[in-house]
């Protein structure tokens, strides 16, 4: 377990939306019954809690096919055991407890050996996470980006539109790009893998936002560049603690498409090498 900083990654690019899509704002907009997140400035917003909880449903459903566990923050259910999770970590309270009085090592020791993977990239109330995305910065504003579009109920006995009962909403138009970032602190293999099976999802395609069920909200994430820095390298470390321009701080890691396939794999193989043995 590292208590130090010592590696870090980073992934920049592109969210591109390929149909309108909304993140609402929890109240009625200027014109309509449900509006959409905006700024200050009146432009879209794609908050970066939007699209890690988005990264980490995608984690939570690709994590099996890896051979690396996801509480999905519910042990029973899951049958994941998981620190994460509040009943489970009363019935293990007194354990924990144990460990607490040892030490704040010991400690971190048992919060690492009882989290699963997807919590430790994540994070959880227990523990902080290894992973950051940025908020989404719009790259392309233009006229008209938001429009209202009409919405009813529907009777579930029926499957009819139920009387009186109309509504509109707001969307954003399809074509809005927005520049994301994501920061990974001292990944482990578990971790690149992980990360890497989500980011080949988005790079194919996904959805992210409100009434998906109704065709909105696809997207596909476009990769610029993964850079990186080693500072347990005193070269790396030196440059990252001088430089002033964040886009020198870290080194180019290439094509991350070989990078993080590599780190697939390699998870691949040793699940196939677990389950020979078992």
């Amino acid at each position: 377990m590292i208590e130090r900083l010592e590696r870090k990654l980073q992934i920049t690019g592109k969210i591109v939306f390929e149909t309108g899509w909304r993140i609402g704002s929890g109240r009625a907009g200027l014109t309509c019954d449900l509006g959409v997140l905006l700024d200050a400035e009146g432009l879209p917003l794609l908050p970066g809690s939007s699209i890690k909880g988005k990264l980490r449903s995608t984690c939570e459903a690709l994590a099996p096919a890896l051979n690396l566990k996801a509480c999905l923050l519910n042990s029973a259910f899951s049958n994941v055991d998981c620190a994460s999770d509040v009943k489970w970590y009363t019935k293990n309270r007194d354990d924990y407890e144990t460990q607490l009085r040892n030490g704040p090592f010991s400690q971190l020791r048992w919060i690492e050996a009882h989290t699963c993977d997807v919590c430790k990239l994540f994070g959880s109330p227990v523990r902080a996470a290894r992973l950051r995305c940025s908020d989404g910065r719009l790259v392309n504003p233009m006229p008209y980006l938001v429009s209202v579009r009409d919405g009813v109920v529907l009777d579930r006995d029926s499957h009819t539109a139920a009387e009186g009962l109309k509504y509109d909403y707001e969307t954003v138009a399809a074509g809005t790009a927005f520049e994301v970032s994501f920061d990974l602190d001292n990944p482990t293999p578990q971790d690149e893998a992980l990360l890497g099976a989500a980011l080949f999802e988005w790079a194919a395609g996904s959805t992210l936002g409100g009434f998906t069920s109704r065709g909105l909200g696809r997207f596909r994430l476009e990769i610029n560049a993964l850079r990186g820095v080693d500072l347990t390298d005193p070269q790396q470390r030196r440059r990252y603690l001088l430089e002033v321009q964040p886009h020198n701080k870290l080194s180019d890691l290439g094509d991350w498409k070989t990078y993080f396939q590599t780190k697939i794999d390699k998870q691949l193989q040793a699940a196939a090498t677990a389950a020979g043995g078992a």
